[in-house]
């Protein structure tokens, strides 16, 4: 078998090789995508606390009251409602804006954390630096290996 013959065999195998290996990188690739996907998602947990205060309404005493002294009693809680009614107001909203901006940390660092690891994927950081030139290489070297192929048997 001449010299330029075997060039055009090897030529034909690396090229054949090639593009096999860059079909399989291919599919893998779409598989480890596939499995990227699926794989589950970390969520944070909100850090704001659920407090709860129960109020009583009923006061018991051990004297029974008139109605001079209910009247007078019930004026005087009329008198401080609109304060109550006011703390009671800044402390709902106290609450729930730290609810609200824990809720948001807790959503901002799971969608950081989310577009990072995208990020990592795309780049390349979850599989090895060689995995998809080796098909690219090897259908290269078969054209260059086949264009030597050429020389020789022009020779």
């Amino acid at each position: 078998m001449s010299a330029a013959a075997t060039l055009y065999v090897v030529s034909a195998v690396l090229e054949v090789g090639g593009i096999i290996k860059t079909v399989w990188d291919i599919r893998a690739a779409r598989q480890h995508l596939r499995d990227y996907i699926r794989r589950p998602v970390h969520v944070y947990a909100s850090n704001a606390a659920v407090a709860a205060e129960a109020y009583n309404a009923s006061v018991v005493t051990s004297e029974p009251k008139t109605l001079e002294r209910r009247v007078e009693d019930l004026e005087k809680w009329k008198v401080g409602v609109p304060e109550e009614l006011s703390r009671r107001d800044r402390e709902v909203t106290a609450r729930l804006d730290a609810r609200l901006q824990g809720d948001l940390d807790a959503t901002r660092r799971s969608v950081q954390a989310r577009l990072m690891e995208v990020s990592e994927y795309l780049e390349g950081g979850l599989q090895s630096a060689t995995v998809s030139y080796w098909g690219p290489v090897a259908l290269f070297v078969g054209v260059v290996v086949g264009f030597c192929g050429n020389l020789v048997a022009l020779g």
